[in-house]
């Protein structure tokens, strides 16, 4: 095991009193293994890559309890210059829009130069040798003209690509991918997730897909867990999660997802929304969007069990739902 998330809860201030953001997160993560995190938007997906990212402060967060272990260290604890060693070396980011997150000003070789300046002793000659090799790596042609372009004058894809090519450039033991295909055609997106596939195996990386799309889940993880609200609903291995789903929200989103041979009349939708960081609710987070949702719902939380198949669900009523008893 390489990553463990354990009881991680991160909030901001407000008005002196903590808003958690995320309510409790477990997961862990292999050596070489990817791992989905779905959910609607607002989860709190991309709140736990910051937070595994030491990123938490730029955004006016704090983790206020819970552990962040990377090979049997709490990230947590570590110093400003622990995280700048760790940050973009051993653990690396592709952020969700590769227009914002590149910088305007500056090319394309100085932006993957400068990541390489921040944690390899490199030479100017060699930085340049190991930037170029990158773009080519991720599939970029005439990578040496590449080099001297600026963000604006590359297609989406290109610039995602060149966002994969800085992550992997100090080739880090873990890639987090936060919804890397946003905003893509649909025959780019299946480019960029088959070569995401393809340096996992290449580096000997481990990745977390951050996606609200599980047809992408099914294509490219091991493992998935499904978060609501900032808590971790349901965590399984993909065959597991696609054969049977435990939990009511879990099941609500497979059942959103459409294929080519279905004629339907309408598309599904969970009703409701999911409710913000402050709102106050008594019982099971997802009880008032829940169609199964009984007495004791109402009244608390349900943990995280482990279940059978070293799978959890977080539900006081999966064994009924499972068995199709509930009502």
């Amino acid at each position: 095991m390489i990553l463990d998330v354990q009881d991680l809860k991160v909030g901001y201030n407000k008005n002196g009193d903590i808003v958690h953001v995320l309510k409790q997160v477990d997961f862990s993560l292999e050596k070489g293994e990817t791992l989905g995190i779905v959910g609607e938007s607002g989860c709190g997906k991309s709140m736990t890559s910051l937070a595994i990212m030491g990123l938490l402060k730029n955004k006016g967060l704090l983790a206020t309890d819970g552990k962040i272990v990377w090979e049997g260290k709490d990230l947590l604890t570590s110093t400003n210059t622990e995280w700048k060693s760790i940050r973009g070396k051993e653990i690396s980011m592709i952020f969700q829009e590769p227009m914002t997150a590149l910088n305007p000003l500056l090319t394309i070789g100085t932006q993957i130069m400068e990541q390489l300046a921040a944690h390899d002793r490199l030479s100017k000659k060699e930085r340049i040798e190991k930037a170029i090799e990158m773009l080519n790596l991720v599939g970029i042609p005439s990578p040496e003209l590449r080099m001297k372009s600026y963000p604006h004058e590359l297609s989406g894809g290109m610039r995602q690509r060149v966002m994969i090519a800085m992550a992997i450039s100090c080739q880090p033991r873990l890639l987090i991918a936060d919804e890397p295909t946003t905003a893509l055609d649909v025959t780019i997106q299946a480019q960029i997730l088959d070569l995401l596939a393809d340096l996992t195996k290449k580096l000997d990386m481990a990745m977390i897909l951050i996606t609200h799309d599980l047809g992408v889940v099914a294509n490219n993880c091991q493992k998935v867990i499904v978060m609501y609200a900032g808590r971790v609903m349901e965590e399984a291995s993909k065959d597991q999660l696609f054969e049977k789903a435990y939990h009511p929200y879990t099941q609500g989103l497979l059942q959103s997802v459409t294929s080519i041979e279905e004629k339907i009349d309408e598309l599904y939708s969970i009703p409701g929304r999911v409710p913000m960081a402050d709102e106050e609710i008594q019982g099971c987070i997802f009880q008032d969007r829940c169609p199964f949702a009984g007495q004791k719902c109402q009244m608390q939380q349900p943990p995280l069990t482990e279940i059978e198949g070293n799978r959890k669900v977080s539900c006081w009523r999966y064994k009924e739902i499972a068995e199709g008893v509930a009502s």
